[in-house]
């Protein structure tokens, strides 16, 4: 409930529509999802998503050439 009063608190609700309030909520709530995965180490690094990459497709590695 605290995410949600800060975040409407940085949203201006006057000059936005209610579309421009969902986007903005939604988009806040993927940014704190997006810290909270950070601080518990659920990220991945550029090599992992490269080695993921040729590992599934073959023609990825030889494309990079």
């Amino acid at each position: 409930m605290d995410f949600m009063k800060k975040t409407l608190n940085q949203v201006n609700v006057q000059k936005n529509t209610l579309y421009d309030f969902i986007y903005d909520l939604f988009f806040f709530a993927e940014l704190q999802e997006s810290e909270d995965d950070i601080k518990n180490g659920r990220v991945c690094t550029l090599e992992d998503l490269k080695a993921e990459m040729e590992a599934k497709y073959e023609s990825y590695s030889n494309s990079k050439s």
